[in-house]
């Protein structure tokens, strides 16, 4: 089994870049690679749900990461989204990340299906077993239609299965209950923008969210204000700064319209700045001129254009 190093800091999901044509672009997705680390993010987390992972075929998911973790050259870590329903092809894009040199594993739930609880514990135990990197979940029930409780996160982290978790959950007591049984070196993440600050405060150990796809710079300064400094008054002042930004990309959770989505307004904050990422694969599609406008004044405002 691999050594496990606690991750802390801003990881930063990635866009998959596309064509015109929804063919998918090298020259975007190392662009935007370079961005990122170019943000000083403390690591990547690709392949999730803002890389629509699920609008991807298994062949192009390994194309993708393999050109991420090639632009990435070991510079700094980066956590492969090789999540799957299947356990047999989770543990197929598992090991091809591992042999293209991914540091650790983010792995969904199983989902749709909604298995039973012991049916998911065993999938990430086979995938431990199989693969031997360090894996984090990827706790989004919102999404997967599962959710492993603390209680459970703390089973599979006492078996060495798991090392982290990511919360994409609107109730920050998940971050306080999992910080407060779990082993100190088991890693918890904040996932939801929502609750950014409140899961900072609540003594979170990283943050992976909208906000490190289109702002990277900024949250890595609110997470020195937390965790090197510690001002939270200079901290409270960035993320109301930040709040506007939010309060755009999760509007759709306000309007049955579920307009605009969030990942929309993510890949359009990358394509504002320049770089190629495309739009997305359908049924998804751009965000409405209006709101780009908007988008452009949010982050004009923030002196990110």
């Amino acid at each position: 089994m691999a050594i496990v190093t606690k991750p802390f800091g801003i990881y930063a999901p990635t866009v998959t870049a596309f064509n015109a044509d929804e063919s998918l672009s090298q020259q975007g997705n190392r662009a935007y690679v370079r961005f990122l680390l170019d943000s000083h993010v403390h690591g990547l987390a690709p392949m999730g749900s803002a890389g629509e992972f699920i609008a991807l075929t298994e062949k192009e998911r390994m194309q993708v990461m393999e050109w991420t973790l090639a632009e990435v050259n070991g510079r700094i870590p980066v956590y492969a989204g090789t999540g799957h329903y299947s356990t047999r092809t989770t543990i197929e894009l598992s090991k091809h990340a591992k042999e293209a040199g991914a540091t650790g594993l983010m792995l969904m739930p199983p989902y749709l299906l909604r298995p039973p609880k012991r049916d998911v514990m065993d999938h990430f135990r086979r995938v431990r077993e199989a693969i031997g990197l360090p894996i984090m979940v990827d706790n989004v029930p919102i999404l997967a239609g599962v959710e492993l409780l603390p209680a459970d996160l703390k089973e599979l982290a006492d078996e060495d299965v798991i090392h982290g978790v990511k919360w994409s959950h609107a109730e920050i007591s998940r971050i306080q209950d999992t910080k407060l049984i779990c082993k100190p070196n088991f890693a918890v993440f904040v996932g939801i923008d929502l609750v950014g600050f409140a899961g900072l405060a609540a003594g979170a150990d990283g943050y992976i969210g909208g906000l490190a796809i289109m702002v990277p710079r900024l949250l890595r300064t609110l997470f020195g204000q937390f965790r090197e400094s510690q001002n939270l008054s200079n901290a409270r002042q960035t993320w109301e700064r930040l709040l506007p930004l939010v309060q755009f990309e999760y509007r759709a959770l306000m309007s049955d319209s579920g307009s605009p989505h969030w990942l929309a307004v993510c890949r359009e904050a990358a394509a504002l700045r320049g770089i190629p990422v495309g739009t997305p694969r359908a049924p998804l599609r751009p965000i409405f001129p209006d709101q780009k406008a908007e988008l452009k004044r949010l982050l004009t405002a923030l002196g990110e254009l």
